[in-house]
């Protein structure tokens, strides 16, 4: 059963499946901007983590320290994002999972890892406005991420392997 081009990559993979059946090229143009998102995913996973089991603990962290003046903002903004609700940091977790997995199927040559890239960062980016109004707004976040959105997407419709000869990559 060889799976061509037109048919997409199933989401979850079975085992030994994510070295084969291949639906793009995974070279340097994608794997470069997917160390990135790589370590964003992490990041995210890893907030995700904090704010469920040590957010009050990094609040009166962030409490003890002294910081310049410049930095007041950031950590009253620090403070306010641990504050919120535990779902929060629960769908955070949940969503730095899935943008690690993508960025995993996008690296092997999947192109269905740009598709779930696609809907977990919208998410990702979404969920904070959904919690904290407009103070959950962050344009340079969602300029970067959209940006990552549309290179990956770009990069997957010039790269597909049209034919089975094509997938020994």
């Amino acid at each position: 059963d060889e799976m061509t081009a037109t048919k997409k990559t199933p989401i979850i993979l079975n085992k030994g499946q994510m070295s084969q059946n291949k639906d793009m090229y995974s070279r340097w143009g994608i794997k470069i901007p997917l160390v990135f998102s790589f370590v964003n995913a992490f990041v995210i996973t890893l907030f995700g983590i904090i704010g469920t089991f040590f957010a009050q603990w990094f609040i009166s962290f962030i409490d003890s320290v002294e910081l310049p003046s410049i930095m007041y903002f950031w950590k009253e903004n620090l403070k306010y994002l641990l504050g919120a609700n535990i779902i929060f940091y629960i769908f955070m977790f949940i969503l730095g999972m899935i943008l690690f997995y993508s960025c995993l199927l996008m690296w092997n040559g999947h192109r269905t890892g740009v598709n779930l890239y696609a809907i977990g960062k919208s998410a990702t980016l979404l969920l904070p406005i959904l919690f904290f109004s407009l103070r959950g707004v962050a344009i340079g976040d969602i300029m970067i991420g959209v940006l990552f959105i549309a290179y990956y997407y770009l990069y997957m419709f010039r790269h597909l392997m049209t034919s089975p000869s094509q997938k020994t990559d």
